[in-house]
């Protein structure tokens, strides 16, 4: 009985994943002290700040932090960095879908669209790096 190799590297979508989870918490914890911290105002950031482009940014950021995950992934994962790539932005997208907010809002069906590719995109960059060694 002969057994195939499975083209998914556990380890690399694990740290690719988590790298994508570690930084966009991270993220949403230096937002949080910004926005919630009045400094020498009388008042906080969150009470002055347009929530529209709050989720643009959030979006944006989570889009870049996805792409870092699925280039982490593809770097430690170089033969098949697509499929891992897409693994983790599976777990991102799922993730996603579990954790955050209103279905309806266009910036949130905008992140579920993209984060997939966004691993994909990170999983390319990786390659364009690792072939010019």
């Amino acid at each position: 009985m002969t057994h195939k190799a499975t083209p998914l590297n556990i380890r690399a979508i694990a740290v690719g994943f988590a790298t994508d989870m570690f930084l966009t918490q991270l993220f949403v914890l230096a937002l949080m002290i910004v926005l919630f911290d009045p400094g020498s105002s009388s008042e906080c950031l969150a009470q002055r700040i347009d929530f529209r482009l709050l989720d643009l940014l959030g979006l944006s950021w989570g889009l870049l932090f996805t792409g870092l995950g699925g280039f982490v992934t593809g770097r430690l994962a170089p033969a098949l960095r697509y499929p891992n790539a897409l693994m983790t932005g599976g777990l991102s997208l799922l993730t996603s879908l579990s954790i955050n907010g209103e279905p309806n809002e266009p910036t949130y069906i905008v992140g579920l669209l993209l984060t997939i590719p966004a691993a994909l995109a990170g999983a390319w960059i990786s390659g364009r790096c690792y072939n010019q060694r």
